[in-house]
């Protein structure tokens, strides 16, 4: 499948997009969680619900004014968490009070998705030699592995089979889950435990679409500190290299091409997609 550069985002019209779309994004105060919740809202029918959840609630607030002037026919609802703690009760009071403070019920929609973009990079100074406290350990994966299973299970209590015509689930992975990287131990780890937890979610429930999304080296704050803080020269030159160059994506090429791969919906589920895949 080829890329197309000058598709324009009001082109997504198609099975996927244009549902009423009940869309839960979390890391959605900047980068590639707020670029997605802009351009999906763009693309969802109208009385739509978008819910945003993110450490930074100035952020949140940004993003949400954002998605507003996109389409102010999408209802936007905030609510800033520190996803490193996992809280089941609090993920399902969330869910719950979004769907009552908008008046709405789950057979309201005809879509459910939710995009667990929210993660971290990890301590990149150390190698794996040096990875020796269970401390930073469960740190790093209460925030990219455990919070993500504890909402994701809530948000199919809410949406349960049969409560929506499709329900759509992304995993924002990385090519780290699958090719190892030097001074990227807890990244690599972390995302490849976490993709493999949502490859066994698609192969337990046929009903669900899981797509694992690799949206490729982007221009993002994650980027810069790998740049600033990795133990590793030759990871530090390559993606200096890719900013020198000009090569490396920008959030709007990345968030294109993951609308592209949901609209033509040529992937299994469960499938690890990257933006450079044909």
């Amino acid at each position: 499948m080829k890329v197309n550069a000058l598709t324009k985002m009001a082109d997504f019209k198609g099975h996927f997009w244009g549902q009423k779309t009940y869309c839960l994004i979390t890391g959605a105060s900047k980068g590639i969680g707020r670029k997605f919740a802009i351009e999906f809202s763009r693309a969802f029918a109208a009385n739509s619900l978008l819910v945003l959840l993110a450490r930074s609630e100035s952020g949140l607030v940004q993003t949400s004014n954002l998605v507003t002037s996109a389409n102010a026919n999408v209802k936007v609802k905030i609510y800033p968490a520190d996803l490193s703690k996992p809280d089941p009760e609090l993920f399902l009071s969330m869910i719950q009070t979004s769907l009552k403070e908008s008046g709405c019920n789950p057979g309201d929609f005809d879509l459910s998705l939710i995009v667990h973009n929210a993660g971290s990079v990890g301590d990149v100074s150390e190698g794996t030699s040096d990875m020796c406290y269970p401390e930073k350990w469960q740190e790093y994966f209460s925030l990219n592995l455990f919070s993500v299973a504890c909402l994701n299970s809530q948000f199919l209590k809410v949406f349960p089979e049969g409560s929506v015509k499709e329900r759509t689930i992304i995993n924002v992975t990385s090519l780290c889950a699958i090719k190892p990287f030097k001074s990227m131990g807890y990244y690599c780890s972390g995302k490849a435990s976490r993709e493999m937890f949502f490859r066994v979610l698609a192969e337990e429930n046929p009903t669900i679409n899981v797509l694992n999304y690799a949206p490729g080296p982007v221009d993002t704050d994650m980027i810069s500190e790998v740049i600033t803080s990795t133990g590793d020269t030759s990871v530090q030159g390559m993606f200096v290299n890719l900013k020198k160059t000009g090569t490396i994506l920008t959030v709007d090429q990345t968030t294109r091409r993951i609308m592209e791969v949901l609209e033509n919906g040529k992937f299994e589920s469960g499938q690890h997609v990257d933006y450079y895949d044909e």
